[in-house]
């Protein structure tokens, strides 16, 4: 494996048990945002929410009658700007947004939600 240096400002996604972490650090602020995927069903909403379309859904396989596998929603680093747009439409809570380390939405808090939404339509 090649090591590649790390940008500044670049967002890193990790796995940690049953969470995914999409985590930017900058100089002065860290943002955060926590998937629990203990909590998810895997609904889809957040990803036809996200405006930069970086939450892939992927559907339930079957077998048969037999579910294999859950529906479940993944993360792009490389398209994710980190607005909170996915938190604010989880009907389960099961995402969480972090600035150094105090729960807080940038999309809410900058009164941008209202207006993207109305872009949309």
């Amino acid at each position: 494996m090649v090591w590649e240096p790390k940008r500044r400002g670049a967002i890193v996604k990790r796995d940690v048990d049953d969470h995914t972490i999409m985590e930017r650090s900058l100089l002065v602020k860290r943002y955060e945002l926590e998937l629990d995927r203990k909590k998810c069903i895997g609904c889809g909403i957040c990803a036809d929410a996200c405006p930069k379309e970086a939450i892939k859904y992927s559907p339930a396989e079957f077998k048969g009658i037999r579910a294999i596998s859950r529906p479940s929603i993944d993360f792009d680093p490389e398209l994710c700007v980190l607005c909170g747009e996915c938190v604010t439409v989880c009907p389960l809570h099961a995402l969480t947004m972090r600035m150094d380390g105090a729960e807080r939405i940038p999309v809410v808090e900058l009164n941008v939600f209202a207006q993207a939404t109305r872009k949309r339509w």
